[in-house]
Protein backbone atom coordinates (compact mmCIF):
# COMPACT_ATOMS: atom_id res chain seq x y z
CA UNK A 1 0.00 0.00 0.00
CA UNK A 2 2.86 2.45 0.57
CA UNK A 3 4.57 1.60 -2.70
CA UNK A 4 1.42 2.44 -4.59
CA UNK A 5 0.73 5.61 -2.68
CA UNK A 6 4.32 6.56 -3.04
CA UNK A 7 3.80 5.57 -7.04
CA UNK A 8 0.89 7.84 -6.87
CA UNK A 9 2.11 10.64 -5.38
CA UNK A 10 5.16 10.49 -7.76
CA UNK A 11 3.19 10.51 -10.88
CA UNK A 12 1.17 13.41 -9.58
CA UNK A 13 4.09 15.39 -9.10
CA UNK A 14 5.18 14.59 -12.88
CA UNK A 15 1.15 15.30 -14.07
CA UNK A 16 1.95 19.03 -12.40
CA UNK A 17 5.31 19.61 -13.01
CA UNK A 18 3.94 18.49 -16.75
CA UNK A 19 1.12 21.50 -16.38
CA UNK A 20 3.79 24.46 -15.16
CA UNK A 21 6.48 23.37 -17.98
CA UNK A 22 4.85 24.57 -20.48
CA UNK A 23 3.56 27.84 -18.62
CA UNK A 24 6.86 28.51 -17.32
CA UNK A 25 8.01 28.12 -21.09
CA UNK A 26 4.96 30.58 -22.47
CA UNK A 27 6.29 33.74 -20.03
CA UNK A 28 6.72 36.78 -21.36
CA UNK A 29 10.75 37.67 -21.58
CA UNK A 30 11.32 41.08 -21.14
CA UNK A 31 14.18 41.37 -23.64
CA UNK A 32 14.32 45.11 -25.95
CA UNK A 33 12.20 43.36 -29.23
CA UNK A 34 13.48 44.33 -31.93
CA UNK A 35 16.65 46.93 -32.34
CA UNK A 36 16.12 49.40 -35.60
CA UNK A 37 17.83 52.49 -36.21
CA UNK A 38 17.21 54.64 -39.47
CA UNK A 39 19.58 58.04 -40.08
CA UNK A 40 19.23 60.50 -42.96
CA UNK A 41 21.50 63.33 -43.84
CA UNK A 42 20.03 66.94 -44.72
CA UNK A 43 20.41 68.47 -48.29
CA UNK A 44 22.17 71.41 -46.53
CA UNK A 45 24.93 72.18 -44.82
CA UNK A 46 26.01 75.41 -42.60
CA UNK A 47 29.11 76.82 -42.65
CA UNK A 48 31.04 78.45 -40.03
CA UNK A 49 32.39 81.79 -40.66
CA UNK A 50 35.94 80.95 -41.09
CA UNK A 51 34.23 77.72 -42.95
CA UNK A 52 36.65 75.33 -40.90
CA UNK A 53 32.86 74.02 -39.42
CA UNK A 54 30.29 72.69 -41.05
CA UNK A 55 26.83 71.70 -39.24
CA UNK A 56 24.51 69.20 -39.85
CA UNK A 57 21.27 68.07 -38.56
CA UNK A 58 21.10 64.14 -39.39
CA UNK A 59 17.56 62.78 -38.74
CA UNK A 60 17.95 59.48 -36.38
CA UNK A 61 14.57 57.72 -36.06
CA UNK A 62 15.69 54.77 -33.22
CA UNK A 63 13.70 52.08 -31.57
CA UNK A 64 14.60 49.72 -28.08
CA UNK A 65 18.23 50.67 -28.31
CA UNK A 66 20.39 52.70 -26.18
CA UNK A 67 21.48 55.64 -28.32
CA UNK A 68 24.40 55.45 -30.95
CA UNK A 69 27.12 58.12 -31.74
CA UNK A 70 26.38 59.36 -35.34
CA UNK A 71 29.97 60.11 -37.48
CA UNK A 72 29.58 62.38 -40.37
CA UNK A 73 32.09 62.19 -43.40
CA UNK A 74 32.60 64.75 -45.42
CA UNK A 75 34.86 65.29 -48.57
CA UNK A 76 34.55 68.66 -50.46
CA UNK A 77 36.72 68.89 -54.01
CA UNK A 78 37.20 72.54 -55.16
CA UNK A 79 39.74 72.66 -58.53
CA UNK A 80 42.19 70.40 -57.29
CA UNK A 81 42.11 71.15 -53.40
CA UNK A 82 40.29 67.99 -51.83
CA UNK A 83 39.29 69.00 -48.76
CA UNK A 84 38.28 65.70 -46.11
CA UNK A 85 36.54 66.65 -42.80
CA UNK A 86 34.59 64.41 -40.57
CA UNK A 87 32.24 65.05 -36.70
CA UNK A 88 30.58 62.34 -34.23
CA UNK A 89 27.15 63.11 -32.67
CA UNK A 90 26.57 62.68 -29.02
CA UNK A 91 23.82 60.49 -27.60
CA UNK A 92 21.43 62.44 -26.25
CA UNK A 93 18.65 61.76 -28.69
CA UNK A 94 16.34 59.27 -27.40
CA UNK A 95 15.06 56.08 -29.36
CA UNK A 96 11.58 56.30 -28.63
CA UNK A 97 10.35 55.34 -32.61
CA UNK A 98 9.71 59.42 -33.37
CA UNK A 99 12.37 60.94 -35.54
CA UNK A 100 14.72 63.77 -34.36
CA UNK A 101 17.09 65.61 -35.53
CA UNK A 102 20.62 65.44 -34.07
CA UNK A 103 23.54 68.15 -34.90
CA UNK A 104 26.74 66.93 -36.02
CA UNK A 105 29.88 69.52 -35.99
CA UNK A 106 32.19 68.48 -39.09
CA UNK A 107 35.59 69.83 -38.62
CA UNK A 108 38.31 70.26 -41.55
CA UNK A 109 42.01 69.51 -41.34
CA UNK A 110 44.38 72.35 -39.62
CA UNK A 111 44.91 74.73 -42.49
CA UNK A 112 41.82 73.38 -44.64
CA UNK A 113 38.38 75.23 -45.03
CA UNK A 114 35.43 74.23 -46.80
CA UNK A 115 34.01 76.57 -49.24
CA UNK A 116 30.04 77.26 -50.24
CA UNK A 117 28.53 74.60 -52.60
CA UNK A 118 28.54 70.63 -52.96
CA UNK A 119 30.32 68.11 -51.12
CA UNK A 120 29.71 64.81 -50.25
CA UNK A 121 28.64 63.26 -46.76
CA UNK A 122 28.48 60.18 -45.25
CA UNK A 123 27.01 58.97 -42.02
CA UNK A 124 27.00 56.06 -39.88
CA UNK A 125 25.87 55.17 -36.42
CA UNK A 126 27.81 52.85 -34.72
CA UNK A 127 25.92 50.27 -32.15
CA UNK A 128 28.85 48.71 -30.12
CA UNK A 129 31.46 47.20 -32.46
CA UNK A 130 29.75 47.20 -35.63
CA UNK A 131 27.78 49.90 -38.10
CA UNK A 132 24.46 49.39 -37.75
CA UNK A 133 23.13 52.64 -40.04
CA UNK A 134 24.33 54.60 -42.82
CA UNK A 135 23.05 56.99 -45.28
CA UNK A 136 25.59 58.86 -48.00
CA UNK A 137 24.41 62.20 -50.02
CA UNK A 138 25.71 65.07 -52.43
CA UNK A 139 24.78 68.35 -50.14
CA UNK A 140 25.09 72.11 -50.40
CA UNK A 141 27.17 73.98 -47.77
CA UNK A 142 25.51 76.89 -47.23
CA UNK A 143 26.88 80.38 -45.62
CA UNK A 144 24.23 81.39 -43.02
CA UNK A 145 23.28 85.44 -43.64
CA UNK A 146 25.34 87.47 -42.00
CA UNK A 147 23.28 89.61 -39.01
CA UNK A 148 25.02 93.17 -39.85
CA UNK A 149 22.98 96.22 -39.18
Amino acid sequence: MTRVLRLGMVALGLGAAALVGPVLQSAPTFGVGNQAIVINLPPKGELSTTGQGVRFRVTVTCTNMVPAPITVHLQQTRSQTVVNGSGTSGTSYRCTGRSERVPVIVLAPQGAHFNPGGATATATATCGASVCATATRNVVLFSPPSSQP
